[in-house]
This record gives C-alpha cells, sequence and structure tokens, in this order.
C-alpha cells in the first residue's frame, strides 16, 4: 500500500552516512550545456552570471537608451538559465527567466513579479520584491533570493540588482521535479552569486523499509549544502526532514541512508548550496 507523503513526518528517517572525495579537480565542462549558443562572444562554460556581464558590456555596450545597464545583467542570467533548463528538462521540466521587474515585469510558468508603477524605487526602499505564484505569493528580499515550496508550486527567486526605477528579478518554477536515478550532470543555476536549489523526487525500485541515497556532487571550493525532504506533489511545503553536509573543493560522493515504516515513501529532495559557489549535481540514486 503507498504511504501518504503527508503522513510521513514521524516515520521517515535520515542518516548521513559519508561524504568520499572521489578526485580532487574541478570540471565544469563534461556534459554540461554550453551557455553561448544564442550569444557566441559569452565563455561557454561559466557557472554563474556574473562571469558574463563584462562580455555583454564589451560586445553590446551601453548608449543610455535603447541598450542599459539592467539589460546586460539581465542577459547574463538569462543565458545561465538557459542552460540550467537544457539540462534539467533532460530529466523533467524547469523554467526560468530574467528581467526588470518594474516594468514590464518579469512572468514565467504562473509566476509573476509585481510591478509597483509610478512609485520609483519602491522595492529597494520597501526592502523586497513580491512574487505572485498560483499558490500565494513569496517576497525576495533585496539583493538576497528566496525558495516558495506550497501546494504544487516549487519556485525561487533572486532580486540581485535595482537601477533607479528598474529592478533585476531572475525567477524559476519546476513544474515538474526529475525522478531518479539522475544520471546527466545538472548545475545548480547561479544569478550574480545567489545560488538556486535543485528538486528531485527520490523514489526506491522496489519498496523497502531501508534504501541507500548516493549524491554525487560537484563544487570549486569547501561549502556546506543544505537538504530538506518535502512532501510530493500537492504538499510540497511539508517538510518530512532536514539536515546538511560538507564537501571540498573537487568531486565527491554523499551518502545518506533513508529509513521509514513500513516502507519508504516517494519524496521530494531539495538540494540548496551556499551562495558564491559553483556547484553540479553529478547524480543522485538510491539502492534499491
Amino acid at each position: 500500500m503507498p504511504i501518504d507523503p503527508l503522513n510521513v513526518g514521524n516515520i521517515l528517517k535520515v542518516e548521513h552516512v559519508e561524504v568520499k572525495l572521489k578526485r580532487p579537480n574541478v570540471d565544469f565542462v563534461r556534459g554540461l550545456a554550453k551557455v553561448n549558443t544564442v550569444f557566441d562572444f559569452l565563455p561557454a562554460n561559466a557557472m554563474d552570471s556574473s562571469e558574463l556581464v563584462e562580455p555583454f558590456r564589451e560586445n553590446v555596450p551601453t548608449n543610455r537608451e535603447d541598450i542599459v545597464d539592467w539589460m546586460h545583467d539581465a542577459s547574463a542570467d538569462q543565458a545561465i538559465i538557459e542552460a540550467y533548463e537544457n539540462e534539467y528538462n533532460k530529466h523533467s521540466e524547469v523554467r526560468g527567466a530574467s528581467g526588470d521587474g518594474y516594468i514590464p515585469g518579469v512572468y514565467v510558468a504562473g509566476l509573476r513579479c509585481r510591478g509597483h508603477y509610478n512609485k520609483s524605487y519602491y522595492a529597494t526602499r520597501r526592502g523586497y520584491a513580491e512574487v505572485e505564484t498560483p499558490a500565494g505569493s513569496f517576497k525576495i528580499p533585496y539583493r538576497g533570493k528566496a525558495t516558495f515550496a506550497k501546494n504544487n508550486v516549487l519556485a525561487w527567486g533572486a532580486f540581485p540588482f535595482a537601477y533607479g526605477v528598474q529592478i533585476l528579478v531572475t525567477l524559476l518554477r519546476w513544474l515538474k521535479p526529475a525522478e531518479t536515478p539522475i544520471k546527466d550532470r545538472v548545475r545548480f543555476a547561479s544569478s550574480h552569486g545567489r545560488t538556486a536549489p535543485n528538486f528531485v523526487v527520490v523514489a526506491t525500485r522496489v519498496p523497502t523499509p531501508l534504501c541507500t541515497m548516493r549524491i554525487g556532487i560537484t563544487s570549486d571550493k569547501s561549502q556546506k549544502i543544505q537538504i530538506k525532504g518535502r512532501g510530493l506533489e500537492g504538499s510540497y511545503h511539508n517538510v518530512l526532514f532536514e539536515d546538511s553536509f560538507e564537501v571540498d573543493e573537487g568531486e565527491q560522493e554523499v551518502i545518506y541512508n533513508v529509513f521509514g515504516f513500513p516502507v519508504v515513501p516517494k519524496f521530494t529532495l531539495e538540494l540548496q548550496p551556499q551562495d558564491h559557489c559553483k556547484t553540479v549535481l553529478d547524480y543522485l540514486d538510491t539502492i534499491p
């Protein structure tokens, strides 16, 4: 009999077993999408949008009329988003967009940054941008980021910069989280140093009270990665467990044991790296 993920909070437990360094080298090329498919002057293997701003400024310079500063920053974010979509959508479906959250606003997959017209500097004065979703609204702090998980909506947003009236807002929505096994590499999208999470539905191959999760991670530096076990679609807001693990520079494998009674149910795993860290999910699998 399947287990209702809404009611497993007291019968689902995780145990962090170990982190094994597989190799110290950092590879942000193998199996990852290139970011220069539209603008060939961009570095092909950039991981964060901050790496792309200067090439945009040099090749598409600001003229203070048709082309202005926020367009460079948003275009850099959009290039990273498109690469991330190409990687993640091999497994399932995520959509994203970046632009001026003031006017015309940013809209993608049912998410909309709410504009406040004729009120210059409004978002910076109040300290946040507001995003509407089909399951309610959430706030992104100025110069920060926010994750929204409620009912059937998994979303994330960043609000790194403001330019007088214009504000830069980047939005992601996971329309259908990928499901184990994940065998192709997927980056963690990063907007000017603000790193987005990844979401994966963890499912065992056969009913079992114990499964082992194998998580492959590549990082450009030592960092702590936060994880949360969430419910499935319709109950993403239900947090079943939380934990964290530390990784070093290079490629490593992280091992967790997951215990459930009578069996381990399907659940949605959220992985959140630290900001200003370049990170790739190399694989995610379960035994059995």
